[in-house]
């Protein structure tokens, strides 16, 4: 009994090993604008909680609303794509996050992620967390040496069909795309400094005041009294969600019924998770 216990533990631990070592090949997720079991595009903001997750356990998740970076290829296979199945019940919501190659070739599925909430927002968003639970034990770490079969054809045969540059011709210079906004110190003041006689909206957090400038991005945050914004809001699909990044790290930033903010920020350091409110003052 003893043997048999043994046995079934390492080829459990065999098992998450493979899978890990397998998405390890992989250096991004792209996560859609709305999943098939929902009507609206983040209904619920369940594709912005659903790259959110992936980043808390060490993947790279692109939005297909985003910009993305200069490596980003889909005819590299350097990439995954994310899908989140509904197997929900009368009484209980369940969901599983399935991965998939360029091939569609599935390569993860997750554990069954289950709630019995009521309301559908916390029912979806807490089967969804669960169902991530399934990464605790995988352990990703994208290694560019691992890289799949798929990938390295679809690279040679890119490489392939290019043509050559001529002699005369001057290379481009390669332009390499963010998410991230980068705005400089002198923008930001000279922003902050335009709009400082505007009716703009205070918000309250502690005994601290904060205000909001809108951005062509979406908003920076201001300490009252403070030159530069310490936070970044990005626009999404959805009208009043936004990704929300800080020095510090990144988060999810929505706006309630009320007009308050509210920021769900990721831990880099343990990977956990806090909730901060900005209260609307005026």
């Amino acid at each position: 009994m003893r043997n048999t216990y043994l046995i079934f533990t390492l080829l459990i631990g065999f098992c998450f090993t493979s899978v890990g070592q397998n998405l390890n090949s992989y250096k991004y997720v792209s996560v859609p604008e709305k999943f098939d079991f929902l009507k609206e595009s983040n209904q619920y903001q369940m594709n912005e909680l659903t790259k959110f997750l992936f980043e808390k356990y060490g993947f790279t998740a692109i939005l297909e609303n985003e910009e993305v970076p200069s490596d980003f290829s889909r005819q590299d296979c350097n990439i995954l794509y994310v899908d989140v199945i509904e197997n929900s019940g009368l009484f209980k919501t369940s969901l599983q996050i399935s991965l998939k190659d360029c091939k569609n070739k599935q390569i993860f599925l997750s554990e069954e992620g289950s709630s019995r909430e009521k309301e559908y927002k916390k029912a979806y968003q807490e089967a969804l967390r669960d169902a991530f639970s399934s990464f605790e034990t995988v352990n990703y770490s994208y290694n560019k040496n691992s890289v799949t079969e798929e990938s390295r054809a679809a690279r040679k045969q890119r490489k392939e069909n290019e043509k050559p540059v001529q002699e005369n011709t001057k290379p481009k210079p390669e332009v390499i795309l963010t998410a991230i906004p980068q705005v400089s110190k002198e923008a930001s003041t000279l922003e902050k400094s335009a709009s400082a006689n505007k009716n703009e909206k205070v918000y309250v957090s502690g005994n601290v005041e904060y205000y909001i400038l809108n951005t062509d991005f979406g908003y920076q945050l201001f300490q009252s009294q403070m030159e530069e914004a310490f936070a970044k809001m990005v626009k999404t699909g959805s009208e009043n969600h936004f990704i929300y990044y800080t020095i510090q790290g990144q988060g999810i930033a929505y706006f309630d019924k009320d007009g308050n903010l509210n920021v769900e920020i990721l831990n880099a350091l343990d990977n956990s998770t806090s909730i901060k409110t900005y209260n609307i003052k005026n």
